[in-house]
């Protein structure tokens, strides 16, 4: 979906598309700023999440865990985290949560739409990714960076409707 949305609309390649470790079909999209991932959102009739909205869809339905399974400890069979496979995985490795959605912790950073403080100067980033430790993967965690980043480690998810 993505490589149509660049092949359509002539936007910027992401950062790592040409590297074979990065990008590939069914992987999560990586290397890419907020800008881009608010563009392809757009092209694509859909949003980024607020972070209200990202952090209600992890939890899949539970309340007050620490993860979106609940509260056992991070494990490589529940998210790629902490370099164990070195890149992002094939979107859907690993177990979906309650709202079946898969991969809410760990593979890629997600942006969210809100801006982490008042000086708004950085967008959220939320879930972790293939390079977080095991506390980067708490429903609860949430991290910044510029909207102008472009990392191996960032990503996005888009969802449908007005927030």
């Amino acid at each position: 979906q993505y490589r149509k949305f660049l092949q359509t609309t002539g936007h910027r390649e992401p950062k790592y598309w040409t590297n074979s470790n990065y990008d590939q079909p069914n992987q999560p999209v990586v290397g890419d700023d907020w800008h881009d991932a608010t563009a392809y959102a757009e092209w694509s009739g859909k949003r980024l999440p607020t972070e209200a909205e990202w952090e209600w869809a992890t939890r899949g339905g539970l309340k007050g865990k620490r993860y979106p399974w609940g509260n056992q400890r991070p494990s490589s069979s529940r998210a790629n985290y902490d370099e164990n496979v070195g890149n992002p995985t094939p979107v859907g490795s690993y177990p979906a949560n309650g709202y079946r959605l898969h991969d809410m912790a760990g593979n890629a950073f997600e942006w969210c739409q809100d801006w982490y403080s008042d000086d708004r100067t950085d967008r959220v980033l939320r879930g972790g990714s293939w390079g977080s430790n095991s506390d980067g993967l708490r429903v609860s965690y949430r991290t910044h960076n510029t909207p102008y980043n472009r990392s191996s480690y960032g990503g996005f998810r888009c969802v449908s409707g007005s927030p």
